[in-house]
């Protein structure tokens, strides 16, 4: 599994680039398919304390299906451990609904 961070009006250090694979890392747990996770971190200078300064879009790629999701918030510690969150709910979703498609079919 790749894990790419890239960023936007925003140096990426090595501890938000650690932290981002790590938070990214956790996904691979509920699905072993996931081939590639795209981190687009984004920061809006002017705006301090807007809850929506700090900008993370997923790109979770898998086969068959991907899963983009955007999470906004006022640091960027925050926002990566949301999108994470908010990443994993989608992916066991994904695999719940999938499952159930082909039990439904079996029990036919």
């Amino acid at each position: 599994m790749q894990v790419i961070v890239e960023s936007k009006n925003l140096e990426v250090t090595k501890a938000i680039r650690e932290f981002a694979e790590k938070q990214a890392r956790k996904l691979s747990k509920l699905s072993g398919r996931i081939t590639r996770i795209r981190l687009f971190l984004e920061t809006i200078p002017k705006k301090r304390n807007d809850p929506h300064a700090n900008s993370v879009t997923y790109e979770v790629e898998v086969p068959g299906k991907n899963v983009v999701i955007t999470s906004k918030a006022v640091d960027m510690y925050e926002a990566i451990v949301a999108a994470t969150n908010t990443a994993a709910r989608r992916m066991r979703k994904q695999f719940e609904k999938k499952i159930t498609k082909r039990r439904s079919s079996v029990e036919e």
